[in-house]
């Protein structure tokens, strides 16, 4: 009988480290497409960029316009190299709660908005682990960003 319960306490041990590891292994995966996407960014590379996109083929002109914009704005929005060194993922849910997501969001302040009229852009990249931690799912990744450049 104490042969079982060991037995049983190894086996759940086992499972615990399994599920930690893969919750490792996610993030890491994660960490590694931003990663990606920044370079990507940086480079002004659309067909890397569209790699890292979930479908991006049926969204053309988004992808190639956020590119654009983010191309553009590198060097003000990641001045400090801030978005590779601050990878925070977080869990969310999408329309239905069952279906469980990780993202990446960044909020860039303009500098030279000392009233504070200009919304921050956000910049959210999300992630669903049936379509794999290796793409980015949604390709609209832009929030504020008509108008944030003048």
């Amino acid at each position: 009988m104490k042969t079982i319960k060991y037995i049983l306490g190894i086996l759940f041990l086992l499972n615990i480290s399994c599920c930690v590891n893969q919750k490792k292994k996610d993030e890491e995966q994660i960490k590694e497409t931003v990663t990606k996407y920044w370079k990507a960014v940086k480079e002004n590379d659309l067909q890397s960029y569209n790699n890292l996109i979930y479908d991006s083929e049926n969204y053309p002109g988004v992808t190639a316009s956020e590119l654009f914009f983010l191309n553009k704005h590198y060097n003000a929005i990641n001045s400090k190299e801030k978005f590779l060194n601050n990878i925070k993922i977080k869990d969310t849910t999408d329309i239905i709660p069952s279906v469980k997501m990780k993202y990446v969001q960044y909020t860039y302040k303009k500098e030279n908005d000392s009233n504070n009229l200009k919304k921050p852009l956000i910049i959210t990249l999300m992630f669903y682990k049936q379509m794999g931690f290796d793409k980015i799912y949604y390709p609209g990744i832009l929030q504020n960003h008509i108008g944030w450049d003048k």
